[in-house]
């Protein structure tokens, strides 16, 4: 058991692109308000990430009041208006994994901006409210959704077990490699991994799965190039049954929203 602080809160509008740091985040029905309700697609409705197409790491995104800006080294930008995505209601089947949902498109400038930068064809995408998609139903309750993210609304990290890991790599490993949407301090290095649940006066996270990593974590955020010192490490510290783990999904109950700052007693295996 271990008291644990939020030290960090991080949203990505677009999945697989750049993320920002927040305050505050305030949670609907799927999952972290403006976190991966924005998707990229191949024409096709494949979803398009980093593992293929490392330079995605690069396009900055901004919320608007009326949606959503996306810039790409600094000076082209596009602008996506989410009042007239949902007025032209042009809907799309689109798949994460092996799941399925319909989407909205995101019209042909973005799309035109987002073919030049990636250099192949590209659509970006938007879940509307109306859309569910279920949380893995072996993990979660019925009803918990998610938005674009690979399967949980939360990824949670842990600062020790960075720490420890770059101790190992031999260089200073930035934490947003690993795409969290929440950073903890408070335990010891890769306790998170038998955490259960995350419990405060007002309510928990709930810590569903450990996170299979794949190639992103291991490139540098800046240049993308891979880089073996991280490789090795990961690969001493944090195998386990063959698989790479770093961090653990989770799913929030009875919290509106976490602030930066805020504490939960550690409870698990």
């Amino acid at each position: 058991m271990a008291n644990v602080e939020i030290t960090g809160l991080y949203i990505y509008p677009v999945k697989s692109c750049a993320g920002i740091r927040v305050q505050e985040l305030k949670f609907d029905h799927q999952g972290p308000v403006g976190d991966r309700r924005y998707m990229v697609v191949s024409p096709d409705g494949r979803f398009l990430t980093q593992r293929q197409l490392p330079v995605m790491a690069h396009i900055e995104c901004k919320l608007l009041e009326s949606g959503l800006e996306l810039s790409f080294s600094g000076t082209d930008f596009c602008c996506v208006s989410v009042a007239e995505v949902q007025t032209a209601a042009v809907r799309l089947v689109v798949s994460v994994w092996d799941d399925e949902m319909e989407a909205l498109d995101c019209g042909d400038d973005v799309a035109a901006f987002l073919s030049g930068v990636l250099g192949r064809e590209a659509r970006l995408v938007y879940m509307p409210e109306s859309t569910h998609r279920q949380v893995d139903a072996s993990r979660a309750m019925e009803g918990e959704w998610v938005g674009f993210a690979d399967g949980f609304p939360l990824l949670l990290c842990a600062e020790e077990s960075l720490q420890s890991l770059s101790e190992e790599a031999g260089l200073e490993v930035d934490m947003l490699r690993f795409r969290p949407n929440v950073v903890v301090r408070g335990g010891q290095p890769f306790e998170e991994l038998s955490w259960t649940v995350l419990s405060s006066a007002s309510g928990q996270m709930q810590l569903l799965k450990p996170c299979t990593r794949c190639v992103i974590p291991t490139r540098d955020i800046d240049t993308q190039q891979k880089q073996p010192d991280v490789v090795a490490a990961l690969k001493k510290l944090c195998v386990h049954d063959k698989q790479i783990l770093f961090g653990q999904n989770a799913v929030v109950s009875g919290l509106d929203s976490l602030r930066v700052g805020d504490c939960f007693e550690s409870s698990g295996d």
